[in-house]
């Protein structure tokens, strides 16, 4: 089992600019390239990037739910994305990030969820842009 790691935070990038998302979603578009974070003593140069934390989480949902699924397997339950349930105020606009549920279906009654994870990853390192399949490790 790996855990999240600079290689896993490269293949973000990497499948994010192959499927879904722009440079300039993903980096902040500097003078001297393209920066997952902006590198100490630059200056920002009045951006700020807010689509990035989106695409991250779709990200890691998925990828937590791949490290996830075998322990739910093991206990007989299915690990599902994205898990709505009325009565556990858990409505679409604010689903449960994951979830062990006795059925696999994003609708669930409150019986079927045994167990609900909250997901907050993010980009830990910085990284540089050079081309859609080629990221650096910046520190």
């Amino acid at each position: 089992m790996e855990l999240w790691n600079n290689d896993a935070e490269i293949q973000f990038f990497i499948e994010a600019l192959r499927n879904f998302a722009s440079p300039e979603q993903l980096f902040y578009h500097l003078r001297s390239g393209y920066f997952a974070y902006v590198p100490r003593g630059l200056d920002a140069e009045g951006q700020t990037l807010q689509s990035r934390n989106s695409l991250i989480g779709q990200y890691t949902e998925k990828w937590c739910k791949n490290l996830l699924e075998p322990i739910a397997e093991k206990l007989g339950l299915f690990a599902v994305n994205s898990v709505v349930c009325d009565e556990l105020n858990l409505p679409k606009q604010s689903s449960a990030d994951l979830a062990f549920c006795t059925t696999n279906r994003t609708i669930q009654n409150p019986e079927n969820i045994k167990l609900i994870f909250e997901i907050k990853m993010s980009i830990v390192s910085n990284y540089k842009y050079i081309n859609p399949h080629k990221i650096e490790y910046v520190g």
